[in-house]
């Protein structure tokens, strides 16, 4: 079962650090 933690916790990593990575576009380019 330690994988699927691993695979969930992965999987949760990146779209958190797409969705931030996004918002932070956005706001440069209002910036802007």
């Amino acid at each position: 079962m330690y994988y699927l933690a691993w695979i969930i916790s992965a999987g949760l990593a990146v779209t958190v650090g797409c969705f931030v990575a996004t918002r932070l576009e956005k706001k440069e380019d209002q910036s802007k």
